[in-house]
């Protein structure tokens, strides 16, 4: 009898946490990643050789104010609510407001700070660890220092495949990787090499 009524109380806790989310602000983040997935697809897709319909500055100037008009949203959600975990937006809204913090590179104090509120929230699995990676090596990026994971990438020398940036370690960076979820750098690189085909050279 245990296990079956261990099952459905775990039943009865996610229908009360789905019971709690707050559906307005998942529809809030759902329509600025919207934005923000349109911005940097357009800029992509100029690299990639796929468009040409606008400059690349114009698309990055448009790309910079999306991101400028977010970080004022994104920060007064943080104001209200602290990090957005799975308990108040569901695991695709937390995501959400991990994507945007992400990209809010001018504001590295206030990544900071949603920084340290994610590491509490992942650690009690109320967030993503792998979200968490790639967002204290954008922030180490930022700073100029050595990341941790390897999940921020740059082209080579010759611009024949996307490397990682300085990372701590390197011959203990797939061990590190394993740990936070993330596959080998091996795979990442091959993935991100295909995603951006368009600004990498043939050798």
């Amino acid at each position: 009898m245990k296990p079956i009524i261990s099952l459905c109380l775990l039943l009865m806790i996610s229908i009360g946490l789905s019971a709690q989310l707050d559906s307005n602000l998942i529809h809030r983040l759902d329509a600025m990643v919207t934005a923000d997935q349109q911005c940097r697809g357009i800029v992509r897709a100029i690299r990639n050789g796929q468009s040409d319909t606008i400059s690349i500055d114009q698309a990055n100037s448009q790309m910079r104010k999306t991101d400028s008009l977010h970080g004022i949203q994104l920060k007064a959600i943080f104001d209200q609510y602290g990090f957005v975990g799975y308990d108040l937006a569901g695991k695709a809204g937390s995501h959400h407001f991990w994507m945007l913090v992400q990209h809010q590179d001018q504001h590295v104090d206030f990544q900071l700070a949603v920084l340290e509120k994610m590491k509490v929230a992942a650690e009690n699995g109320n967030a993503s660890f792998q979200d968490y990676a790639y967002l204290i090596d954008r922030i180490k990026v930022n700073q100029g220092q050595p990341q941790i994971y390897g999940t921020q990438l740059t082209l080579n020398e010759d611009s024949t495949s996307y490397t990682p940036k300085p990372v701590i370690a390197p011959d203990q960076l797939n061990t590190r990787r394993a740990t936070a979820g993330l596959p080998p750098i091996e795979f990442y690189i091959k993935a991100m090499n295909k995603r951006h085909f368009g600004t990498i050279k043939k050798e």
